[in-house]
């Protein structure tokens, strides 16, 4: 690459009629495109991880690279989702809302098989309409919808039981907000990783028909920051 921009520059100087020292004193602004194209070129090829090669990113970038990180999609299994709605012992007109809700299928499901009120929360607005379809085709739109936007700013005081399929990460975000709309009877159900500093009510483990074993958790809410059994609401887990 070198090479070739030597024999530009050298091209160019002859064209002008500069002397090599006129042409280097003239030349800074072609060498500064040079410069941008070369680490565009490299940063592309390398693809480097940028919080880990280049530092922390700062500001409204530092926000945006961690939004993307909350939660990568993928489509829950249809028996695991079975599993998660029966863990919470979803009841008919019960609020069921599903963070960072995908397809739609955990809100489908819920409406279909347990007779609850669905509300989804979703930020690929890809992801909304091909749910929004699905949900049109069965029938749902009075039973289901979807917000799009940041579920971290959504009010989720409405909801009975809450699905969470998240990263990490996207549990440790959450987790502080999430505290703020506890209340007696809430059951949140989380896929594979765990609430940061919570005890779960229950876990069991679930075979997805990819043949992956899926940990789901219950967190059953008495009163906010009390973990309980069903059987102080009348109910056998």
């Amino acid at each position: 690459m070198l090479s070739v921009y030597l024999k530009v520059r050298r091209r160019t100087e002859s064209r002008r009629g500069f002397s090599p020292v006129a042409a280097r004193l003239l030349g800074g602004r072609e060498a500064k495109l040079f410069a941008l194209l070369t680490i565009l070129i490299l940063s592309t090829a390398l693809r480097l991880p940028a919080q880990q090669e280049l530092g922390p990113l700062e500001g409204d970038m530092a926000e945006l690279f961690n939004q993307k990180m909350l939660a990568t999609y993928e489509g829950t299994p249809l028996p695991v989702v079975e599993k998660m709605l029966e863990l919470a012992q979803v009841r008919p007109g019960e609020r069921v809302y599903d963070l960072g809700s995908g397809d739609g299928r955990v809100l489908i499901m819920a409406a279909q098989k347990f007779g609850a009120q669905g509300v989804g929360i979703e930020l690929d607005s890809r992801l909304i309409r091909k749910s929004l379809e699905a949900i049109q085709k069965q029938g749902l739109s009075h039973q289901v919808q979807i917000i799009e936007g940041d579920m971290l700013e959504q009010d989720l005081s409405a909801a009975d039981v809450v699905t969470i399929y998240l990263t990490p990460y996207g549990l440790g975000k959450l987790e502080p907000r999430l505290k703020k709309y506890l209340h007696h009877g809430m059951r949140i159900v989380v896929v594979v990783d765990e609430l940061p500093g919570w005890k779960p009510t229950s876990s069991i483990t679930v075979l997805g028909d990819n043949k992956r074993p899926y940990d789901l958790r219950l967190y059953v809410i008495s009163r906010p920051g009390d973990w309980v059994s069903f059987s102080k609401f009348g109910h056998t887990p």
